[in-house]
């Protein structure tokens, strides 16, 4: 099932929301496979840019400053050889969403409940948002 996913980071360098097109194998997941999932297709588009061997691209003036204003121009080339370890990437989102740094929404519900079973032809849309934690005092 094709599933459009809003991905959301908070913080001031990247304060934008994309929207990814995703297919999971199933319409009826737990929170937990829909992370496992999610992962699997991040893993893989990580993967298939590494392998990505362009001999010349350019950026075009729009490209360069919406970049700019991300904080970094770059062609979004992946210099790195290693390759992800996939259940390790599995098994740090799954950590992540039970210690609250990531936020996952089904419509405008957040789901807290791994074990949580979701019908994804009755969710309109999936958003996916990493929170920054906050440096300085609290007063």
């Amino acid at each position: 099932m094709e599933m459009k996913v809003n991905v959301k980071s908070v913080s001031g360098k990247r304060n934008r929301i994309t929207t990814v097109s995703v297919h999971y194998s199933r319409e009826v997941l737990s929170v937990r496979e829909l992370i496992e999932e999610t992962v699997i297709y991040c893993v893989n588009e990580y993967n298939s840019r590494m392998e990505n061997t362009e001999l010349m691209s350019a950026l075009l003036p729009a490209e360069i400053a919406d970049k700019a204003a991300q904080g970094k121009v770059s062609f979004g080339t992946i210099y790195g050889e290693n390759h992800p370890d996939l259940q390790k990437a599995q098994a740090d989102a799954l950590e992540a969403f039970s210690d609250g740094v990531v936020a996952v929404f089904a419509d405008d519900r957040r789901l807290e409940d791994e074990e949580e079973i979701l019908d994804l032809t009755q969710i309109t849309s999936l958003t996916f948002i990493k929170l920054v934690m906050l440096a300085g005092r609290i007063w």
